[in-house]
């Protein structure tokens, strides 16, 4: 946390309990209505010097105001709000130029750098060949979320203590939100507004709420459990296996003593509890205290987006939610998060296109295209050339000029006179071949050849 952060948590805290601040000289006096009044700093020079209470981090006084606060029950209510309107905030999440933001891995291809989000969900929505015309907000609807925040320790004798908070998430109608959905980020974005929400909770709602995120906080805590315990495994075998052998042992002393009279009947017993006791000894136990209820007021918005290619793209967006937009597929109906502004007017997933190789123009698999049997790969059906020889319709690819009449040739219907060489590449029309070895010949080196 930092100073300020502090300072504004110190001064509200005062003004909840109806007290009152003056500051003088780097301490700060705390008058609450029929109290005493109180000293603090900021400052720990000052504190030392004057044995003052400090607040910061980890200061005894404000460990105190936080166990204070938690007593009390803390309860918080915001609102999400866009800062300055909804097209702009659902421009941010969509690029349709290259983008990184700030999180995202920088790759080095040759003389271009790459960036690659390494986010759970990306970033952004990647629009590739087009570009965003027109933004059309339709329905708002107000939505609202709910976070039980769980302070979780847990206690082996093997090991320290350990504690770790988990947070579950839940929608309005008590289903459960992915907590990657959800992180700390809103906190820093520009484009929201986050302002004190007003609304109750009906406490059987509350109880409702409360049930579903109890159940989802234990089965997160199996989980947790059986990580914490894994390193442990190998020494708790070790340390029953020695209280075994100790308790075998003393039996044995026992029977050789003459100065006890050795029942071996009780010793079965005692051994059996002793044993079990000293494995329930090595279990972890956790604590579970509930910190924290926060409701999220936010909104959830319906927008239509008309690219350059004239496609219209449909989606919604929950303002605040760390999620990327989904896109469904006009042709497959499946979600993407990177999509084409197709020929054909579509904007479609990577699946569901075809690219032409001669212009490099990207269709949806709805337009008929001519496919090249020699490159496998799509042309349109008016590109391309044909083939003197073949009379077939190929990829410019593939095409080769005739140095002799300047016909095009596909690849497999050329050749090379044995005189010109290589340089020079002739239609199989044009080129004969020698009585004498079968050579290959151009027109005039064949004139020569037979006059």
């Amino acid at each position: 946390m930092s100073k300020t952060n502090i300072e504004n948590f110190f001064e509200a805290y005062v003004k909840a309990r109806d007290g009152k601040l003056t500051f003088e000289n780097d301490l700060i006096y705390v008058t609450y209505p029929d109290k005493q009044e109180e000293v603090y700093t900021y400052c720990p020079s000052v504190g030392r010097e004057k044995r003052v209470p400090l607040i910061a981090p980890g200061s005894p006084a404000f460990q105190q105001i936080l166990c204070d606060c938690q007593e009390n029950g803390v309860f918080c209510q915001i609102q999400f709000n866009p800062k300055e309107n909804f097209e702009t905030t659902v421009k941010q999440h969509f690029k349709d130029a290259e983008f990184a933001c700030i999180d995202c891995d920088k790759v080095t291809v040759g003389q271009k750098t790459v960036s690659v989000c390494v986010k759970p969900k990306s970033c952004y929505h990647q629009i590739n060949s087009g570009k965003i015309s027109q933004i059309k907000i339709g329905k708002q609807e107000s939505v609202r979320y709910f976070q039980f925040y769980y302070s979780i320790v847990f206690y082996n004798k093997l090991r320290p203590k350990s504690e770790e908070i988990l947070t579950v998430w839940l929608d309005e109608k008590a289903n459960i939100v992915e907590v990657v959905n959800f992180d700390d980020s809103f906190t820093m974005d520009p484009n929201l507004v986050i302002s004190d929400g007003k609304g109750k909770v009906k406490p059987d709602f509350f109880d409702h709420l409360r049930e579903v995120a109890d159940k989802k906080l234990q089965s997160l805590l199996c989980g947790k459990i059986a990580l914490f315990d894994m390193p442990l495994n190998k020494e708790k075998k070790a340390k029953i296996r020695a209280f075994e052998k100790r308790l075998k042992q003393e039996r044995r002393e026992q029977i050789l003593s003459r100065k006890h009279d050795f029942d071996p009947l009780k010793w079965q017993n005692n051994y059996q509890s002793l044993l079990q006791r000293e494995e329930a000894s090595y279990l972890t136990n956790i604590s579970v205290k509930l910190c924290n209820f926060l409701i999220v007021n936010t909104y959830k918005v319906k927008f239509d987006l008309t690219l350059s290619n004239n496609a219209t793209v449909h989606s919604t967006l929950t303002l605040g939610l760390n999620q990327t937009i989904t896109v469904t597929c006009p042709i497959c109906k499946k979600d993407f998060i990177e999509g084409y502004a197709t020929q054909d007017g579509l904007y479609v997933c990577k699946n569901c296109i075809k690219q032409s190789i001669d212009s490099g123009n990207i269709y949806s698999k709805k337009t008929p295209l001519r496919l090249d049997d020699t490159l496998n790969e799509y042309i349109e059906q008016s590109s391309g050339f044909v083939c003197s020889v073949c009379r077939k319709r190929h990829s410019r690819l593939l095409e080769f000029k005739c140095s002799h009449d300047n016909s095009s040739v596909c690849i497999q219907h050329y050749g090379f006179c044995v005189i010109c060489g290589s340089e020079k590449v002739y239609s199989k029309d044009n080129l004969s071949y020698t009585d004498e070895f079968k050579h290959q010949l151009c027109p005039k080196h064949a004139k020569k050849t037979n006059p």
